[in-house]
This record gives C-alpha cells, structure tokens and sequence, in this order.
C-alpha cells in the first residue's frame, strides 16, 4: 500500500512468470487446435478429452491472465508470442472482457468436475465458470484506476469515491450492473449446475464432528478435497510448495527436522483473532492458532505478540495448513517447502459467497443471497440458530463481506472484497482503530476486552504438558472446554517426529490466560507459577515494545494514513525492461518507480 516504498524490481519474477505461463498455455492451445483429432472432436456437440485439453490450456491462459490485470492493473497485453518492437499498455477492462470472453468459448466443451476422470487438480468446467463469474465480480466493482495516461480506458464511464491524487482515483464503471449479472450467471452455474463433484462439505463422520476443518484436513493429508474448484498440484518430498513454509503455522529453523521450518509470514492482526468469531464458530481454531512447532525439541511453542519470524514473535497465525496436522504427516527427513500440500485456488464456499454478493449488489434476489450465506454459517456453527435473515442492500452486502472475512481468512481473499466493495480506506481506518483502543487499554488497565466478551492482557501463563500421558498422542482436536488449558483453543499440539533430538516428554503447550485477565500480582498468578506455569509477555509487547509498535503500525495497511479520501494503491509494479523497452508507451502508475 506504500508505492514510493518499493524498489522497481521487486516483483519482476512474479510479472514475468506469469507472462511465461500464459505465453506457453496460448501456444499449447494453438498447437491443439491445428490438430486434426481437435478438429474432429470440435464438430461435435459433447465434451471430448480433445476439447477438455484445449479448454484446459485456454482456461490456463486466462487464469494468468486474470492474476496479471489483478495484481498489476494494465499492462502490455495480446503480444504473446509474437514478434513486437513497440508495445502499450492495454486497458484493463479491455483485457477483462477478453479473458471472459475466451473462457465462455471454451466452458461449454470442458468436462464438469468428476467427469472424463477430472478431479480438482484438473482445470474443469466448473472452476472456468467460476472463473468468469469472479473477473466480472472485480470487473463491475471498486478499484483504483490510472488518471495519469489519458484516453487508457477508452469509451468506459466511472462514478467515483473520493478525490484524485493526479495519478489515480478509485472508481466503479457506470455499467457495473452489466457485468454483476455475468458474475451471477455464471457463478450460479459453477454452484448449482455445473458444479460436478464440488460440494461445500456439510458432514463429517469423524469424532471432531467439524466439516470446515474437513478441507484443511483433506489438503494438509495431501488428498484434494471434495470442497475444491481447483488446486494446484504439489508432490510431496519435492520443494515446489510454499505451503505452509510462508503461509501456514509456524515453526522453528532447526537441522534435527528441517521439515518444520515454516517461515509463516502471514499473521493474524489481533483485534481479529480476539474479537472477530462470534461463540461457537468452529472455523475460529481452525483457522488461527497462537502455538507453532519447535523443531529443535519436538514440543508446542508459544508465538509471542512481538518482531520475529517463525515461532520466534509475530502473534497469532494461520493454522489452515500445519505440517502436525495431515492424518500421516509428511515425510520427517523431507525439506521444507517440500510438504506436498495443494494450493487451493478456489473452493465452494468461496463460489457461493461470490454469488450471494452478486445477489445482494443487483438487490434481486436478497433471499437467495440470505439463503447461500446461511447454508455457510450452519456448517460453522452446526445449527441453525445462527443464521441471519431480513437483510438487503448496504447491510447485506456487509453481512456478507464480513462472512467472507471469517469463512476465507489466510486464503488470500479479504483483500480484494474490501477493494471491490468500495470500503478498503473505511475498513483499513476502522482496524486501525481498533488497535489504538485496544493498546491504549492494555496501557492503562493492563488488560483490553472486546465486545466479544474476550479479553486481551499484558501477561499469559504457560506450562509444557502432555496430553493424554502417551507420548505420540499430541496432536490436539477441536475443543469447546474453556477450563482445559492444554485443549482449549484447540487445533494445535504438535505430532510425535520421533527425531533423536526430541527427548522431552512434555510436548504440549498450556496457555492460562489467555482469554481471560488474570492479575500478575494476585492469588491466581502465584498460584500457577507454584505450580510450575511460567508468565509470558503477551499483550505488553503491543504497547511497551517499540519495535513491535511499528510492526503492528506498518502490517495493518499503512499505506492508507493520510489518503484516506483518496484511491489505494495496491498495484505491484512493472520491471524496469518492460519500461526502458517501450519507447516510451509504458509507464508505472500509482506513485510506483520507474527506475
């Protein structure tokens, strides 16, 4: 969110693997079509492995494509394979329309999931509708476009927020509308009619009886779940996989098991993991975790509110991808980023969430919006007493923004929604906010409580146990028993590596305190460090440290303060060749470098 603060090259690998990507996917998609069997198999009317396979290069193509526009707004584009001396940029809207364009040429003829053997490692006719679905979602919403090359956008006509920077301005195109009801059409044929094997999972046989962590638990087992629209293959023992390395729940860098050095530079803001899931949401474990693994000893670890990578400092994390967690945990001698975890680029709940919004923004079908989103609060919760009902317009459209934020967080999502829907800066602001509050509580009183009911204070107590009085009985389930320190939260622990190293017996971790202030001068507190708890600097870090200050300061959308009436830019930039190379015709916007 901070442009002037990026060097030029800083995602030069990223722009132009994805142009290599789409590049190679265009000509295999060529190469297939001058092929007589494809001829063949085109003249008809039902889907063949011919047609799967060219729909499945295109579908390729404009999945790079699409990720391209998303992350660096307009861009030269169309010259793939070509010959070219001078190139321009390409309006985005424009390239938009084509991707949708080619994906709806395609869709028809590609197998469903489940179908001709495709399973979700496979690009189906499922995800390109949702595909289409999702570009014209962003294509009809919000979004910070470039005023400083005029004429870029042609014909198209915007309705504004806010003021012009004299680079850009967040804007929604006048025809919007147009384009929600392509984003509706073709995600309710993703959902509902082509959506093959896809399911949102709703049931779970196992004793943990919890069908959201279901998918986690299919995806960290390294099976695709029957949740998926696609994933992205990885192999196990092979280092192509950044889950969880960079996204999952922390580890330690240590030689004695390599395979647990999770670098985990996502983190959960803590007014989020405190005040965000409403009692009995059982994605809230599931999904956030405040212990990690510590590979040297083979034992659970606390993550400290302060600087630090791995389980050294950074909070609360992700624990929707845990290397403890598969049901036969990868293999202990591997390396890391070579876990074997699939990407999940799009699951149902995404889908349907997608298509409740266009629902609500169109406002002609509020209870079909209601209906979709209620379907994913009774599997958070079990019940239905939960649901909520009577909503349209703005207050529907945030019920279920607010949804997406619980149901799909870590997964990369929130970020977008709260561009599109017009509100990052009052959003941004807002967090923020929430934060000053909660420091300044923590300062005075020593302890901060939400409106959750969940408090946050300067001191924890923990104390290395194990659960279960068996040594490999240390992978923690779900938990509602708030009395239970060793389970509660739950989801965590760590599995039994069995590495030389690992010689204590007390591998899990419990945590007093943690949502509740217990005085560190009172009767409780010197009655658990009697027996044996140790006080850990928790919520003290937030406000009494300064580095961490400016962590927290600097992780929550900095770039924002100060334009709060302006567009954010969120844009990456373009390499320095594509510029130089140009002739002049190619520029980076957004207040991003040049040189």
């Amino acid at each position: 969110m901070q442009p002037s603060a990026t060097a030029i090259g800083a995602r030069a690998t990223q722009y132009n693997s994805l142009n290599i990507v789409l590049a190679r996917a265009a000509r295999v998609a060529d190469l297939i079509a001058e092929k007589s069997e494809y001829q063949s198999a085109a003249s008809g009317s039902a889907p063949t492995e011919w047609t799967q396979l060219y729909g499945e290069a295109k579908t390729l193509w404009a999945f790079c494509a699409w990720e391209l526009v998303r992350h660096f707004g307009d861009v030269p584009f169309g010259y793939e394979n070509k010959y070219v001396e001078e190139y321009e940029l390409i309006s985005r809207f424009d390239i938009m329309d084509q991707i949708m364009d080619e994906l709806k040429a395609v869709e028809s003829r590609m197998y469903v999931l489940g179908q001709g053997g495709i399973t979700a490692e496979r690009l189906s006719r499922s995800f390109a509708n949702a595909l289409i679905g999702e570009i014209a979602l962003h294509a009809g919403g919000w979004q910070t476009i470039r005023t400083d090359v005029p004429g870029l956008y042609g014909n198209v006509q915007f309705e504004y927020k806010g003021t012009d920077d004299g680079t850009c301005v967040y804007a929604r195109r006048q025809d919007y509308q147009d384009y929600i009801r392509i984003a509706e059409e073709y995600l309710n044929i993703a959902v509902n009619t082509q959506n093959g094997t896809a399911k949102l999972i709703t049931t779970d046989s196992r004793a943990a009886n919890n069908p959201f962590q279901k998918h986690w638990q299919e995806i960290n087992s390294r099976r695709v779940s029957e949740e998926s629209l696609f994933e992205i293959g990885c192999i196990a023992g092979v280092a192509n996989c950044e889950h969880p390395y960079s996204m999952g729940r922390p580890g330690s860098n240590s030689s004695a098991m390599s395979i647990l050095n999770t670098f985990a530079a996502i983190r959960i803001i803590p007014t989020f993991f405190y005040n965000a899931f409403e009692p009995g949401d059982k994605r809230r474990d599931a999904s956030m975790v405040v212990t990690g693994s510590n590979a040297a000893t083979g034992q659970e670890s606390l993550m400290p509110l302060g600087v630090g990578t791995r389980i050294g400092g950074g909070g609360p994390s992700i624990n929707k991808w845990d290397q403890n967690r598969g049901d036969i945990p990868a293999f202990p001698n591997a390396a890391n980023r070579s876990s074997g975890m699939n990407y999940t680029v799009m699951r149902m709940a995404d889908a349907m969430l997608m298509l409740a919004e266009a629902k609500a923004i169109l406002g002609s079908d509020n209870a079909g919006a209601v209906n979709l989103v209620n379907q994913i609060r009774a599997r958070a919760f079990g019940n239905s007493e939960h649901n909520i009902s009577g909503l349209s317009g703005e207050a529907l459209l945030d019920a279920i923004y607010d949804e997406r934020r619980l149901e799909l967080v870590g997964e990369g999502d929130s970020l977008w929604d709260m561009i599109r829907s017009g509100k990052l800066n009052e959003r941004a602001v807002a967090v923020r906010k929430e934060m000053t509050e909660m420091a300044a509580g923590l300062e005075a009183n020593g302890y901060y409580t939400f409106p959750s009911g969940r408090t946050i204070s300067n001191y924890i107590w923990t104390k290395q146990v194990q659960v279960g009085g068996s040594s490999t009985a240390v992978v923690t389930q779900e938990c509602t028993d708030e009395l239970d320190p060793a389970l509660y939260p739950g989801w965590r622990g760590i599995h039994n590596w069995g590495a030389v190293a690992h010689t204590a017996t007390a591998k899990n971790l419990a945590i007093k305190g943690l949502y509740s202030y217990i005085d560190p001068n009172g009767t409780e507190a010197a009655a658990l460090e009697a027996d044996g708890y140790t006080r850990q600097e928790w919520g003290i870090r937030i406000w009494n440290d300064v580095n961490a200050k400016a962590m927290f300061n600097a992780a929550i959308l900095d770039g924002v303060v100060g334009r709060e009436n302006q567009a954010p830019r969120y844009f990456h930039q373009m390499p320095v060749t594509v510029i130089d190379q140009s002739n002049g015709k190619v520029t980076n916007g957004y207040g991003l470098p040049q040189q």
